[in-house]
């Protein structure tokens, strides 16, 4: 005779029905913003819902809203959020002006492709927007897209005047880091149906990160011999 199912609502100390007023303030702030942003990146804004993403942190829709305030709002949050967390390690070698310009390049580089293998989602979210003109556009452009081509620009002037460098447009290399690099690390459905999932296992992807830098500046400038010597792949954590 099977053994009935356990009261998983009486072994959490609370009724059925709505959950406790003070639900959404017991929920850690990150482990929200975490999970709305995983939702906007997979289901898009649209398909987003602040009623499904409150069943699932298991407080009440009206709750979330007090807290975070308008759908809006809390994508806003949400992004921002992951940036801060873990756009640093990219954004902060341009200013690391104890390398010179060349080796400031390559090491954006080799950072840039291990942050777009450890965020997926945000890819994601970068591939859905970025087709359609609408106000989260115009906000990943302003606060994020564009600061970071001006200080792309400004390096690549950099590299420009004391070496050749292949004339290729920011905004055209920024694509291939971001949907490209970026759309590789974000496929894992796709590499699955191809019989190629292994490339992108864990223990693979330091060293994919490296192919594909290495790959992107030889276009850039050239091969050589001690790119991957010079800026080994750092460890990157899939999250």
């Amino acid at each position: 005779m099977s053994k009935a199912a356990p009261d998983t609502d009486a072994l959490i100390g609370r009724r059925r029905g709505r959950p406790p007023a003070d639900a959404a303030s017991a929920v850690p702030e990150e482990r929200v913003l975490h999970l709305a942003f995983e939702c906007f990146a997979e289901s898009g804004y649209e398909g987003t819902t602040v009623r499904d993403l409150a069943k699932r942190l298991g407080v009440s829709h009206n709750l979330i809203n007090v807290r975070f305030g308008s759908k809006a709002d809390l994508w806003r949050k949400a992004v921002d959020w992951r940036v801060a967390k873990f756009g640093a390690p990219v954004f902060t070698v341009f200013a690391r002006h104890d390398l010179d310009p060349e080796s400031r390049l390559r090491l954006l580089v080799h950072r840039f492709c291990g942050w777009a293998a450890e965020n997926p989602s945000f890819i994601g979210i970068s591939h859905a927007e970025g087709r359609r003109s609408t106000w989260r556009l115009d906000y990943l452009v302003a606060l994020y897209i564009h600061p970071f081509k001006q200080s792309l620009d400004a390096l690549f002037a950099e590299v420009l005047a004391i070496r050749p460098i292949q004339q290729i447009s920011s905004s055209a290399f920024m694509a291939m880091l971001v949907q490209g690099v970026g759309f590789y690390f974000a496929s894992m459905p796709m590499l699955d149906a191809l019989g190629v999932g292994a490339e992108a296992d864990p223990e693979a992807i330091p060293r994919r990160v490296a192919e594909f830098a290495d790959t992107l500046l030889a276009g850039l400038l050239g091969p050589t011999s001690n790119s991957s010597k010079d800026h080994p792949a750092e460890a990157v954590t899939v999250t």
